[in-house]
């Protein structure tokens, strides 16, 4: 057959022709819309770029934030083992010192150890105070003390001008002496040659029980390697 191939009488060509010409058609009349898609599909990906780059932003501000957290506390915890090093070596030299205090500051020191042993720099800024303090002024108290070569112990009344001179007398001022520090710790020595109405004079003045006057009392002198002389 002239002409073409034919098949039950038409071209083969025909409706392929006309399927062509029912898509463009179709694509015309999609194209719109398509496109519409296209731009919205566009600007949720730039919308979903922006807010990913803003996440790595916040990212990376939280890790900076983060390191500088764990920058300050290592700070922290170096100044504290520095701390607790200074307070460690500041308590061993006042238990070294503790010795050579009057006996009524060394009641002090025990008795802060055992109402604050669980904060050792309160502690310690406790017994420091409490040395200011004594060292700053006349205290008064009473103890008993062994002549030598006595069976007994006598009550004395002690003086103290800070926290390393003291005089003590007992009440008929038959015993007195003199206390102070001597190779490392606080001694009482009984003295003959002192005058105890001298003592017990100044213990009256202290408690405002007599006019003040002027008063001669011995003085002991520590050299540096820790004698006393009277």
């Amino acid at each position: 057959m002239a002409g073409g191939v034919f098949f039950l009488g038409q071209p083969v060509w025909q409706p392929t022709e006309q399927q062509k010409s029912r898509l463009i058609s179709r694509w015309q009349d999609d194209k719109p819309l398509a496109e519409q898609r296209l731009e919205l599909l566009r600007a949720e990906k730039k919308q979903l770029t922006e807010l990913l780059a803003k996440r790595e932003s916040k990212g990376d501000a939280v890790d900076q934030k983060r390191e500088e957290l764990v920058r300050q506390q290592s700070e922290l915890e170096s100044e504290q083992a520095e701390t607790e090093a200074l307070v460690t070596t500041l308590a061993t030299r006042l238990d070294a010192f503790n010795p050579m205090l009057p006996p009524p500051l060394q009641s002090t020191w025990d008795n802060a150890a055992g109402d604050d042993s669980n904060n050792q720099l309160r502690l310690q800024l406790a017994r420091l105070s409490s040395l200011k303090e004594f060292n700053e002024r006349v205290t008064l108290h009473s103890m008993r003390l062994k002549p030598d070569n006595s069976p007994e112990d006598v009550l004395v009344r002690q003086l103290y001008l800070g926290a390393s001179q003291a005089w003590f007398s007992s009440a008929d001022g038959s015993y007195a002496g003199t206390g102070s520090v001597s190779d490392g710790e606080w001694v009482w020595r009984f003295r003959s040659d002192i005058d105890a109405g001298q003592i017990l004079r100044a213990i009256a003045i202290a408690e405002k029980q007599s006019p003040a006057q002027t008063l001669s009392l011995p003085v002991s002198s520590v050299s540096a390697k820790g004698d006393v002389a009277p």
